[in-house]
């Protein structure tokens, strides 16, 4: 899947004429809109894409409480030191967000903004190049 997701940003960076970079940021911004559609506003959502292996890694930044009230934006010190054995209660620690809980809805989503993103980098493009020509 991941050598997939690069060979298909760069068809489309060369059919395009889009950078590739551009289409990565594009793809994290559609995937961030997808999982805010699907988990709700949480503080903060990081979503990497390495470059060169397509591999997708997505992370809700979570404070560290004793007992959890509110779990979208919440770890309790137990889970939190699962994964950083060095947090303490008010650390914030970056809790991994699964692909596979992605539903239909918020795959779909996220199609809809990548496309939606591209077609503007498109325009974009074209205008900056007749521009210098007019």
């Amino acid at each position: 899947m991941s050598r997939d997701l690069i060979h298909i940003i760069e068809q489309m960076s060369k059919e395009r004429g889009i950078p590739k970079e551009s289409i990565l940021g594009t793809l994290e911004s559609a995937l961030l809109s997808a999982v805010r559609k699907k988990y709700g506003l949480t503080p903060e959502i990081i979503i990497k894409i390495d470059a060169e292996t397509g591999d997708i890694s997505m992370t809700a930044l979570k404070k560290v409480v004793q007992k959890v009230s509110d779990p979208k934006e919440e770890i309790s010190l137990k889970e939190a030191r699962k994964i950083d054995a060095s947090k303490n209660i008010d650390d914030t620690v970056e809790s991994p967000i699964s692909l596979e809980n992605f539903g239909r809805i918020a795959a779909q989503t996220a199609k809809q903004v990548l496309f939606q993103r591209v077609r503007e980098a498109e325009k974009e493009a074209i205008f900056e190049e007749y521009r210098d020509k007019a």
